[in-house]
């Protein structure tokens, strides 16, 4: 039984220094970074092990309770975050909800997660006492995220290098320690469920993300996966002894309130972007006046302007007219008596707006928007609010 536990142990190990040496070959030589060449590195090796080794489907022992804490803790970290844009800002994101970037970006990343956790749920298993297996396959993960965003910072510089380290290796190094604990504790479920939230939702399909600054979000998602880490290892240490007590995390205090305090809290989010109260504010659109760009029922986050001299032609205003605000597109700008006066049009529509528009008017400058999300207040205003 040993010497084939040692043999297990000596391909995993091996399998991955292969695949290790592969990645730094390519990090210090053709530099390639396309999801094509990543995916295969995770892919091949999983492949090899679950062939030789065999391929077992079995759910770790704290599956659910780690797959629960992951999400409530992930979500309501989220939506923190989101809540401290509205006093330190949003940066809007570079990449758009659109075909280009589900083919590109989201399908690829949506693979990569899943072969990812594959491979890694295969050497926890297999590997089980491996600790050099454990340090390997998180130096092969590590690689992974650093090949991805290698061409993002020119590492050729002390800056660049510096940037690189703090940006990408140091977060992608405490988050794949989390993932393996994960991995360890609850199998694939709850992995899946923390890098679908943080890696592939908050990156590439939220529109925008609060303007933390390069250095202090390092320090938050350095920060974020050793705090997870030791809560939710804190968490379940209650459950060690489930089986003979009967308890499962539904007769817990966490599991009865969470649900409805994430669900409370992202109620009052709404509200504060829509009460306007900040420095962002949410409407909800009641017109197709902006298709492509937006249609009815979509919600459009903009930010107060009040210096209308920085508007341009082009940019898209929220502005009122006859109680009503209206989110179109500036066509034109004239100065008069050193009064900016705009006119707008909506995309959609065959002519422009038959009015002009003064600062006293001018609410604010679009930002992004949130598909379908202002549907039911659209709904109840055609329905009740005329």
């Amino acid at each position: 039984m040993k010497d084939r536990f040692k043999k297990s142990y000596l391909l995993i190990n091996i399998v991955l220094l292969v695949f290790i040496f592969i990645l730094l070959l390519n990090f210090f030589t053709f530099k390639l970074t396309s999801f094509l060449f990543v995916i295969p590195m995770t892919l091949i090796p999983f492949g090899i092990l679950a062939l030789i080794l065999g391929y077992e489907k079995k759910k770790q022992r704290f599956t659910y309770e780690s797959f629960f804490y992951i999400l409530v803790f992930t979500i309501l970290f989220l939506i923190i975050t989101y809540l401290s844009g509205l006093f330190i800002g949003f940066a809007k994101s570079i990449y758009k909800l659109n075909v280009s970037n589900l083919l590109n970006n989201i399908l690829p990343y949506l693979i990569l997660i899943i072969t990812s956790e594959l491979l890694r749920f295969e050497i926890v298993r297999k590997g089980e006492g491996n600790n050099l297996a454990y340090v390997l396959v998180t130096i092969l993960f590590i690689l992974i995220d650093s090949t991805i965003y290698f061409t993002t910072y020119d590492i050729s510089s002390f800056d660049g290098k510096i940037k690189f380290v703090c940006l990408i290796v140091l977060p992608s190094t405490f988050k794949n320690i989390l993932l393996l604990y994960l991995t360890k504790q609850g199998g694939m479920r709850p992995s899946i469920t923390y890098r679908l939230l943080m890696d592939l939702t908050r990156v590439f399909i939220l529109p925008i993300a609060p303007n933390f600054g390069l250095y202090f979000e390092s320090t938050i998602y350095t920060i974020l996966p050793i705090m997870l880490l030791m809560i939710i290892n804190a968490s379940l240490k209650k459950f060690n002894n489930k089986e003979q007590e009967k308890i499962t995390i539904k007769h817990t205090y966490t599991y009865k309130y969470a649900l409805l305090a994430l669900l409370l809290l992202f109620t009052i989010s709404i509200n504060i972007l829509a009460s306007c109260a900040f420095k962002y504010c949410l409407i909800s659109i009641g017109s197709n006046s902006m298709n492509p760009l937006f249609y009815r029922g979509d919600a459009v986050i903009y930010e107060k302007v009040t210096d209308v001299s920085k508007l341009n032609i082009g940019d898209i205003m929220v502005f009122r007219k006859e109680g009503r605000r209206v989110v179109h597109r500036i066509i034109e700008i004239k100065i008069i008596d050193g009064e900016y006066i705009f006119y707008t049009k909506g995309d959609n529509n065959n002519s422009e707006d038959g009015y002009p528009i003064v600062k006293e008017e001018i609410d604010g400058k679009y930002i992004t928007h949130i598909k379908g999300l202002g549907i039911i207040s659209v709904l109840l205003y055609e329905s009740y609010g005329k």
